[in-house]
C-alpha cells in the first residue's frame, strides 16, 4: 500500500486515506481532478483543521519569537514555517505538530526559561531525540483520539542547540557548525522570521529526513518536500554552483543519500550536480538502494531494519558500523512515555523487533556478499508511477 499511496492513481480506498494521514500526505493529494467525491470531501475536512491548527502554530511563534529579543536571545526557526517558501508546497497543505527553535548553546538555558514563563512545560520523561530536549507543551487535558488533523493537539515547543548528532548517529557532518553563522531572515505570510539561508535550509532538510531513515522512523512528508524541491529547482544553476561551492564533500554526500530516497519513492527529476556526486557514492551504498531503496517506508507497514545496514555503509569506521549494528539491531531500548500504557508500549516494541531481526540479518547478508557489484536488474526507480 506505500507504493500505491506514493505512485498515487487517483483509485483511494480509506484505508489508503488512512495511511496518508499517518504519513502527513493526504493534502498533498487535494485538488486532483480524478478524485471520487468521498474523497475529495474528506480531504477538504482534513483542510479546514488544518487551517485552524495553523493559525495556532502562528500565534504560538509569534508569542515566543516576541519573547526573545529583548533578552538578547538570538534563534532560528527550524522547518516548519520556513519550509513555505522556496520547497514548492502549497503553505496551506503543509502539516506541521511542533515549533523548533534552535539556540545558541549558551543561550539554550535562559529560553527554555523564558517559555515556561508563558505557561509551557517540559513533556516526557526523556528526550525524544539527542538534537533537542523534552518538548514544552502547555498543560492540557487533551487524549489522542486517532484524527491526526485534531485541531486540539497541544503545540510543542523543542529547543534545539544542534542540528546533527555524529555520537549518537556514529556519522560526522563536518561544516554544519557554518550554517548559524549563514543565518538571515525570510518572510513568510506577512512574518518576518530569523532562519536557516535557503541552501542551508534544504542541507538541513535533507539531513533531518536522512537521520529520521537512518532511525528506523521515516517520514514520508519530510521526503516528499525533497522532492518537490528537485522538481521546482532541477534546473536552478545559481543553487546547485552554491551547493557545490559551500558544502565539504562530506556533507554533499550525505544529503545525495536523502535526496535519493526522493528520487526513489517519488520520481523526481535527479539534477546534474546530484548525479556527480552519486557517482562518487560507495558501490556498497548504490547497491543497497538497488535493493532496499523502498524499505524504509515499508517498514511503517510491514517491520523490517535493512536501514541498519545504509546506516553502517555511511559510517567512516568499523567501530562506528559496529556501533550502529548493536544500537540500531540489537535488543531495544525501553520505549518513550505516552499516554499509551507502559506494558502495552514495551510489548509492542518487543513485537516489532521480534519481527524484523532475522529478515534483517537475511537482508544484511544478501547486501553484503553482493555490496561491491553493480546491479544489472532493472531499478527501482524504473517503475512507472505519478508523484504525489
Amino acid at each position: 500500500m506505500i507504493r500505491e499511496l506514493f505512485q498515487f492513481d487517483g483509485s483511494p480506498t480509506p484505508e489508503l486515506l488512512a495511511l496518508a494521514d499517518r504519513t502527513q500526505l493526504s493534502l498533498q493529494l487535494r485538488g486532483r481532478p480524478d478524485l471520487p467525491e468521498w474523497f475529495a470531501a474528506e480531504l477538504d475536512a482534513r483542510y479546514t483543521r488544518n487551517q485552524i491548527r495553523r493559525q495556532g502554530l502562528r500565534e504560538a511563534y509569534t508569542e515566543v519569537a516576541a519573547l526573545l529579543p529583548a533578552q538578547q536571545i538570538d534563534f532560528v526557526l527550524l522547518k516548519g514555517f520556513t519550509h513555505e517558501i522556496g520547497f514548492g508546497i502549497e503553505p496551506s497543505n503543509r502539516i506541521q505538530y511542533d515549533l523548533d527553535f534552535l539556540f545558541a548553546p549558551a543561550d539554550l538555558a535562559r529560553a527554555q526559561g523564558l517559555i515556561e514563563g508563558l505557561g509551557y512545560v517540559p513533556h516526557g520523561d526523556q528526550a525524544l531525540s539527542d538534537e533537542h530536549s523534552r518538548p514544552l507543551v502547555r498543560p492540557s487535558t487533551w487524549r489522542w483520539r486517532g484524527d491526526y488533523f485534531d485541531s486540539e493537539i497541544p503545540i510543542q515547543i523543542e529547543l534545539h542547540d544542534t542540528l546533527w548528532s555524529p555520537a549518537k548517529d556514529r556519522i560526522a557532518a563536518p561544516g554544519l557548525e557554518d550554517f548559524w553563522q549563514r543565518r538571515g531572515m525570510v518572510e513568510v505570510d506577512g512574518l518576518k522570521i530569523p532562519a536557516l539561508c535557503e541552501s542551508d535550509r534544504v542541507a538541513f532538510a535533507a539531513l533531518h529526513a536522512l537521520r529520521h531513515i537512518l532511525r528506523h522512523d521515516a517520514r514520508p512528508a519530510h521526503v516528499h518536500e525533497l522532492a518537490r524541491f528537485l522538481t521546482t529547482h532541477a534546473g536552478d544553476e545559481s543553487f546547485w554552483q552554491t551547493w557545490r561551492d559551500v558544502y565539504d564533500s562530506r556533507l554533499k554526500a550525505l544529503q545525495a543519500v536523502a535526496f535519493r530516497f526522493a528520487h526513489e519513492w517519488f520520481a523526481c527529476p535527479w539534477p546534474e550536480a546530484l548525479e556527480d556526486e552519486w557517482s562518487r557514492v560507495p558501490q556498497s551504498i548504490k547497491s543497497w538502494f538497488e535493493e532496499f531503496a523502498w524499505s524504509p517506508a515499508e517498514n511503517i507497514l510491514r517491520p523490517n531494519k535493512d536501514t541498519v545496514w545504509l546506516h553502517m555503509a555511511l559510517t567512516d569506521s568499523r567501530r562506528d558500523g559496529a556501533s550502529v549494528f548493536i544500537d540500531r539491531l540489537l535488543p531495544p531500548r525501553l520505549p518513550h512515555q505516552d499516554s499509551t500504557p507502559y506494558g502495552a508500549r514495551l510489548r509492542a516494541r518487543l513485537r516489532y523487533h521480534a519481527a524484523a531481526f532475522a529478515p534483517a540479518l537475511a537482508s544484511g547478508f544478501r547486501w553484503w556478499w553482493r555490496r561491491d557489484t553493480p546491479s544489472t536488474a532493472s531499478h527501482t526507480s524504473d517503475w512507472k508511477r505519478r508523484s504525489v
